[in-house]
This record gives C-alpha cells, sequence and structure tokens, in this order.
C-alpha cells in the first residue's frame, strides 16, 4: 500500500493503513453477501480511500492497478509453511481455494515458491462462485478428483469458509490467526501449520481418510 501511494505522491501514514483494512474488510464482507462484484470492490475500495485521505478519487484505478502490482510481488508466508506443506504433499492431494483476486493469488504463490506443492488453484474470479458458495468447493473437489467425504478444508475464516465446506460436505478445519468467532464453537481448530500436522496424527477421522 505505501509503495502504491507513493506512486500518487500521497503518504502513508498507519491511519491511512487502518482507513484502508476497514475499508477493504466491508467491501469483502459485501462480496461474500453478494451484493457487490470482485471489479467493483477493486475500484471502489480505492475510490473511498481517497476520498477519506484527502486524495483525488479519480485516481482510484491506478492507485488499484499499483497497489494489485505490488501485491501480486509478493510471496509472504506462514513460519514454518513449507515444510509442513511437504509434509502433508506426502500423503493428500494439495488445492487452494480462494475468493481472491487471480492473477494476484497465483503471482504471490509463485512469488512464495508454493506453487508446485498444489495441483490445483480454484479462484472466485476463475470458476465464477465465491465462498461461502460451495460449489468454489466442488470446482476444486473436481479437479483434484476427490469426493466430498474424502476432503478436508482449512480456512482462517470461520463464518465463511466454515459455511462453504458444510454446504459441500466436507470436512473443516479452522486456522484460528486471533480473530472472533461471534460464539461460534468449532470442534476441529488449530493456531499453526504443525498444529494441523498434530490434528491430523491424533485425530484420524479429520483427514477424510488421508485422500485429500
Amino acid at each position: 500500500m505505501r509503495a502504491a501511494l507513493l506512486s500518487l505522491g500521497l503518504a502513508c501514514p498507519p491511519s491511512t493503513v487502518a482507513a484502508y483494512q476497514r475499508i477493504n474488510h466491508d467491501l469483502w464482507a459485501a462480496f461474500r453477501r453478494g451484493e457487490t462484484t470482485q471489479k467493483a470492490l477493486a475500484r471502489e475500495r480505492f475510490g473511498r480511500l481517497l476520498r477519506e485521505v484527502g486524495g483525488d478519487p479519480r485516481g482510484a484505478a491506478r492507485l488499484g492497478e499499483a497497489y494489485l502490482d505490488h501485491l501480486s510481488a509478493r510471496g509472504d508466508r506462514l513460519p514454518g509453511c513449507r515444510p509442513v506443506l511437504r509434509r502433508l504433499r506426502k500423503r493428500f492431494r494439495l488445492g487452494v481455494v480462494t475468493n481472491g483476486i487471480d492473477r494476484v493469488q497465483r503471482s504471490r504463490l509463485a512469488a512464495s515458491g508454493l506453487a508446485p506443492l498444489f495441483e490445483t488453484v480454484v479462484t472466485s474470479q476463475s470458476c465464477g462462485f465465491a465462498k461461502p458458495d460451495p460449489r468454489i468447493l466442488h470446482v476444486a473437489l473436481e479437479a483434484i478428483g476427490v469426493a466430498p467425504r474424502h476432503a478436508l478444508y482449512v480456512g482462517d475464516d470461520a463464518a465463511t469458509d466454515g459455511a462453504a465446506a458444510r454446504a459441500a460436505g466436507v470436512r473443516f478445519v479452522w486456522m484460528d490467526h486471533g480473530q472472533q468467532t461471534r460464539g461460534r464453537r468449532l470442534a476441529r481448530r488449530v493456531e499453526s501449520l504443525r498444529g494441523l500436522l498434530a490434528l491430523l496424527a491424533s485425530d484420524p477421522t479429520a483427514s477424510g481418510r488421508g485422500r485429500s
């Protein structure tokens, strides 16, 4: 975000980052509810941000493209994810399911060096369905040739990811990064990828019979 704003001659203090996070969160929630499109979201979030920080909202398209370019180049990884994913890949067929923008998600996976570990990458933009719609999971399952009852979906949004998994008939594990669950109690919850390994080792039913 800092690099993108600098391209428009604007500063990026913590208050601007906080404003973007709030605006972005609200628009993605609207997208999941079917109230906006991904294309409109990508445009509107930067228009709102520029209006809030005193910039020219006519620069929203340029800022949006600059942001996506910089974001696509980042290959940030969770601690220890590479060795954990390699171990998982020896036992399971792995895929990615995301509501993110297609070119961004694929570029970030490539930049992270993790892309070869996944057999398929399904984005809402590429398939036309967005979580919590279970059809996005069905597309991924079909791509790797696995039935829902033999699959496990790991997601960090207890509400959206959990709802998609339940509707698709897929077991769900919540990757808890400290978010609120709004009182929801989940049977399977981990706080790290290593915690996921421990869960799969201790609970054979969580793994969907070890096939995906």
